[in-house]
């Protein structure tokens, strides 16, 4: 599901909820790490999100098997 996203989408989600092997990061990190503002960090996320729960039927669906 995360293939499906935009590039920042996934990068800022990966890297704040810790999936790159990483420890999850703040949105101050990730925009640091990535270099770019706050607010653009802020608006990834929030797309990102909202993209997926576009997608909970496949995630059940997937969760089920």
């Amino acid at each position: 599901l995360l293939a499906t996203l935009k590039p920042n989408q996934r990068q800022v989600l990966m890297l704040q909820f810790g999936l790159s092997g990483e420890d999850k990061l703040t949105a101050k990190q990730v925009a640091q790490k990535l270099n770019l503002s706050h607010s653009k960090v802020r608006s990834a996320y929030g797309q990102g999100i909202k993209a997926l729960q576009r997608q909970q039927d496949k995630i059940k669906d997937y969760l089920a098997s």
